[in-house]
Parts: structure tokens; sequence; C-alpha cells
């Protein structure tokens, strides 16, 4: 048997026996998308020869790379040929050089990357030119400590997560077109869901704990809980504010997908009983209104019926004209109507031509920033020019900094503006997920329809459900690709009144008669929702051909959370026997970011604590066999469920024995001595 062979044999044993590391949050299942799954950017005789990088396809269908790229940090490469589905595909820089190392060729040769030893990037794009994977190694990208010396680097963990926890030194020239994925990912076996509480036909009210128990071979890759068929929560267990639906029965569905993209399912029905009054200090009112650009005035009378403590205007036209005069006139009537109430201060946006055009904000809580927004950054890292400015504001709530995104997609129906909505909204996603994990609202007209206004629902007109689809449906074919990467959005009218008809627009012209004002949250703030209503105001049908909506935020529940969301399972647990007294364990470090420490476990009783992914457990009994489990607890003092059990019995009292030595293992040893003797001799040009 050649060294190759023994060693990737060896590898592939002690992979077999790890488990992957599986993350929750944001991080995407490797079935969702091609992978680069192993790199050699150290040859050990030619980097100019012999570099290679490997690719793999967890999906369940062929990919033509016709149109895709691979960059390192100063070139870039077009890819040609099919990767199969479940399969491997190898880029070199020669194949005459591949094949003398690994005695085959390569799928496709000729990239011009010369990878550099001291620190590089490789990111992959498909044939739109949006990032799929990249890999990093040498502290090129902070966080990516991952280096190899006449090895290659590859990844151990099927759940990608973009982080350099992923890779690891492979120890040896590696296995190009060849690995564990394949066999991993042709899994057909879904995961076992249970919903361990609330338990099915309960009567629940206030904050309830929904926590899923779900187990799968190769783990869990994603959790998704959704309530009467709206995604809520990817994170387990998750805390449902029950006051954001309506009393009576309602549906608790947990999805759990495995690495190879199996899901597994587990539903209840529970009946939701809130009959306490919520006080009014603990709600603030938030309301988004097109006023047409005020053509009519009883705008006005609809904001004094409302009394909202924050509103984001829309057409807001000439409010900007003479140093904000019209925006000041309007925060001075309505402070003086409001005496008893705190005063409004406001912003409009600025530089407006059309009366179509602008948005404003009055808020009683202080704006601590502004930022407009004429220009959005793509998918594909271009600039988009949208139709009417976006306008952010920071807003500080009691302590609670709100982000608010105040809109106005372009209007009409018609393929061209269908499209500049949809790239509109793609850019203004790719905005607030750069804002990081922060609460969030966006707020205006969005001149769309939502995904789940259907049936009896459904709208007039054929404004098109592109946007609304890229927000509330990740998981759509079309436009899930465009969803965002941070956050789970949340219509708030249409989850607090899933069977109401809702319609903003139209009540002047039923023939359009539609839903195409909204309100936004994402999940910082989603569960915190009470009482959204539409143009429910005496004046409503005449202050503007577009009704308002509003809803309170429960600010009082929002900043009295607490973290109830335990670590993951800890997976990746390996033992050894030292010796007759002593056994090491070792284990995947967790990924979550409020890690305090590990609680240790043997023979189910509670044992000591660590902060390392390892531990010794010394002064055992001669030949006995012990049980471990590891658990992670977070800076809150939340305990993840236990590891599985790893069984491992110590040592005899002899320990020492003859070691004979084959021909095969006289080779390993040789050749592995020869490797280790050429580090210290061969002068290798460092690129």
């Amino acid at each position: 048997m050649s060294f190759l062979r023994s060693k990737k044999l060896l590898l592939l044993i002690i992979f077999m026996m790890s488990n992957f590391v599986v993350l929750t949050g944001n991080s995407s299942p490797s079935g969702d998308n091609i992978i680069i799954t192993e790199v050699l950017y150290d040859a050990p005789n030619s980097d100019a020869t012999e570099e290679w990088i490997e690719l793999f396809n967890p999906t369940d269908y062929a990919v033509d790379l016709s149109g895709w790229t691979v960059e390192d940090n100063y070139d870039s490469f077009g890819l040609s040929g099919t990767i199969p589905a479940k399969g491997y595909f190898v880029v070199a820089r020669q194949s005459a050089a591949f094949n003398l190392l690994y005695g085959f060729d390569p799928d496709l040769d000729g990239s011009p990357l010369a990878l550099s030893n001291s620190g590089d990037k490789i990111t992959l794009y498909n044939n739109v030119s949006t990032e799929v994977d990249f890999v990093a190694w040498e502290n090129y990208v902070s966080g990516w400590s991952v280096s190899a010396i006449d090895t290659t680097i590859r990844r151990i963990n099927v759940v990608d997560t973009d982080t350099g926890v992923d890779w690891q030194n492979s120890g040896y020239l590696g296995d190009p077109g060849d690995g564990l994925y394949d066999e991993i990912l042709s899994d057909v076996t879904p995961p076992l869901v249970n919903i361990l509480s609330p338990i099915s036909g309960a009567n629940l009210s206030g904050s309830v704990e929904i926590s899923v128990n779900a187990t799968d071979e190769n783990g869990i890759a994603r959790y998704e809980i959704y309530i009467d068929g709206i995604l809520r929560a990817t994170q387990n267990p998750f805390l449902w504010n029950t006051r954001t639906v309506s009393n009576g029965s309602h549906t608790i569905l947990a999805k759990c997908k495995d690495p190879a993209n199996n899901v597994g399912e587990h539903n209840i029905t529970v009946t939701v009983e809130n009959y306490e009054i919520v006080s009014s200090s603990d709600l603030i009112k938030i309301m988004s209104y097109n006023i047409e650009y005020g053509i009519d005035p009883d705008w006005k009378d609809v904001v004094k019926e409302e009394n909202p403590d924050i509103v984001i205007f829309v057409e807001t036209g000439d409010w900007d004209d003479n140093s904000n005069e019209l925006l000041n006139q309007y925060i001075d009537e309505f402070n003086a109507y409001f005496a008893d109430e705190e005063p409004y201060t406001g912003y409009t946006a600025q530089g407006i031509i059309y009366d179509t055009d602008g948005e404003a904000i009055m808020s009683r809580y202080p704006i601590l920033e502004t930022v407009q927004i004429p220009l959005v950054t793509l998918d594909d890292d271009s600039m988009f020019d949208v139709s009417h400015d976006f306008m952010y504001w920071k807003v500080d709530v009691a302590g609670t900094e709100l982000y608010l995104i105040g809109a106005h997609l372009k209007a009409m129906s018609g393929e061209d503006n269908e499209y500049r909505r949809e790239r509109e909204q793609e850019g203004i996603i790719n905005y607030m997920d750069s804002l990081g994990e922060v609460p969030i609202l966006y707020l205006g007209d969005l001149n769309s329809f939502s995904p789940d206004d259907t049936g009896a629902l459904a709208p007039e007109g054929d404004l098109g459900y592109g946007p609304l689809t890229m927000m509330l449906k990740p998981e759509d074919p079309t436009y899930g690709q465009y969803s965002s990467q941070n956050h789970i959005f949340t219509d708030v009218f249409r989850i607090l009144n899933p069977t109401e008809l809702g319609y903003t627009y139209g009540h002047q012209n039923p023939t359009f008669d539609s839903r195409i004002d909204f309100i936004i949250a994402n999940d910082y703030i989603s569960n915190y929702l009470v009482n959204s209503t539409v143009g429910d105001t005496t004046t409503a049908d005449t202050g503007s051909d577009h009704y308002c909506v509003d809803f309170f935020l429960d600010i009082d529940a929002l900043q009295s959370q607490t973290d109830i969301t335990a670590p993951a399972k800890v997976l990746g647990v390996s033992a050894e026997a030292i010796n007759s007294s002593q056994i090491n364990l070792v284990w995947n470090p967790s990924s979550e970011v409020d890690l305090d420490y590990y609680n240790i476990y043997r023979d189910g009783t509670y044992i000591t604590q660590t902060i390392n992914p390892s531990y010794s457990d010394s002064g055992l009994n001669v030949d006995t066999e012990y049980t471990y489990e590891i658990t992670a607890v977070d800076t809150s003092g939340n305990e993840g469920i236990k590891s599985d059990s790893i069984v491992i019995r110590t040592q005899t009292e002899t320990t020492v024995s003859d070691f004979p030595l084959s021909s095969g293992g006289l080779i390993v040893c040789l050749t592995g001595l020869a490797l280790i003797m050429s580090k210290h001799i061969k002068k290798k040009r460092r690129t």
C-alpha cells in the first residue's frame, strides 16, 4: 500500500469517527451551493505547476461551470466544464505535474492563480458574478489561521460557516477528486424531530419557550420554527411572545435539516389565551404613511387621530424647501396639538425634485443618525441608482437603538418597473445586512405585493411579488438568492392579522384594491409586535390615496429580554486511554459567540468544567469502562444538551509491548522521516 493511500485511509477512519461542527443562526448548509473543499497552495516541488483547487457540488443536479470564476488576491480564472451532482471538480495549474503527483489528470488545468504561501484568499463566483464560497489561509483574512507546507488544507465541516473553523491542514498531499462529502450528502434519511415544549393542545399566554429536539447521524444543519406557516425563528429554543397572534388555535411547525438537506418535521396545535391588558406605558406606536404629497390636508387629521410616537412619511414632496419650512411647520402644529406628549423632532429627505418623492420622519425619541441613500449596492457589487432615495434613521427609544429605513420603490406596473423595484429591494437588503445584528424596521410604499397575500387576500393589479418575496421567503427558488444573510423579516400587519385584507390602496379607486404599504420587522423585533391596523380612523378615506399602517412595539418586553437560547450540542467528542488511570477527551470547539465554558460528565455525573475543548481525566481505575458526555454553557448560564455519549476503557497495568515493524510500517516511517528531513534541506521559493 502506498504512503498516500495509507495516509488517506488513516484520515478517512479518523474523519468517520468524528462528528461535524453544526452551527445555527445565519450559517447555510453546504447542500445549498457549490463549496471549495481542498487546496494545495504550497506544493512539494513547484508551486507554479503543482497547485490545485477542489470544488464539491452537494446539490442533486449537475452544474454547468461556464461563466463561473475563481479569484485569488491578484488574478482570476474562468471555469468551464460540468461538476456532477454530489461530485468533485479539480482545477489545477498543469495537468502533467498534477498527474505525476496523483496518477490521473485534473478536471480542468491552465489556472494562472499563483497562490501565495504567505497568505491568500480564493473566492468562487457563479455565472452572475455572485460570491458563492471562499477560503483564506495564513491569516490573509482575520480568523483564517490555517496553514500548510507541502500539504493541502481541506474543509472538515459539511456545514459551511464561512469561518476558519471549517478548515484544517490535512497533513499530506490530499485526495483531489475524492472525499467524504459525497457519502455524507448521499444520506436520504431525514432527521427525527420532536417539539418538546409546549405540548400539543396546550393553552398558552404571554411568552412561551418553543423547544425542539432533533437527531440525525450527521448532525442538524438548520432549525426552523414556523407559527401558522410563517417562519419565526432559526434558533432553538425560541421565546415566542403569544401576544403577537390573536386568541384561538395556532399551529407550531418545526423543520430541521441535516447536512444533506433532508428535512424532518413535527407540528402541533396550541390555543392562545391572552386576556391581560398591556400597559400603554410599555408600548410605543410606530406608523408609516404615504401622504400623497399632502394634496388633501386631512392627512394631518389622520396623524392626530393615530397619535404615533414615530411616523415615517412617504411622498413628502417640497417639505425640504426653504430650509425645511414645511417640515418644521408641521412639527410645530403637531407638537401644539399633542401638548401633553413628548415633542416631535424630525428630518426630511433633501434635494427633492418631484412631488411624489421624499421621505421624512417625526419622532418623540431622539434621532441619533440620518443617512440619505440614492445608490444601493447589488449582489454583484455594482451600484444601482434608485428611483426614490431611501432614508435611514437611527432612533434611541429609551436606551434601545432602533434602525428605521423609509422606502418608496419604483411605482407602476410593467416589466421594466418590476425590474427596478427588484433591484432596489436587492440593494436595500444588502444595506440592512451591512448594519449587522441590530433591530431593524423597514417602512414605506413598496408598490408590490406580499407572497402571503394569496387566495381571498390576493390584491388587484399586476405589480409583482418580487421585492416582498426577497424579504419574506428566503427559500423561494427565484427570489431567495437575494434574501438577507443576517435577518429573518416579518410582515408586521400580516402576522398580526392573518385573515384580514389590510388593503392600503384602492379605497379611492377599488379597481386597484391592494396592500402595497408595509412595515417589515427583523427577528430582533418581530417577537414584540402588538395590534397592527390599517386606515382605521375617521378621516382615513380622505387623508390620502393610501391608508397608513401602524403597530405597537412592546418596548418594555424588548428591553427586558433575556438570553434563553442554549448553546448547540457539542459534537465530535473523541477519547483516548493514555494509560491505566488517565483518559484524554477532545471535541469540536463550540462556535457560540457567548460561550463561557464546557461541563464534563462522567457516568452521568458532573465532574468539572473547562474553558478548552479538551480535558484529561486522571486518577481512574485500572481496566475500567467509563462513559463521558460534554455540554456547552454560555455567559447567561444556559446549558446545551449533552453530546453523544462516548464509552472508553482505561488500559490494563501492562502497557509496554514490543512493536514489530512490518515492511509496510517501515516504509511509512521512512517516508515520514524523509518528509521531515526535506523541510530542513529544501530551499524553495516562497511566493
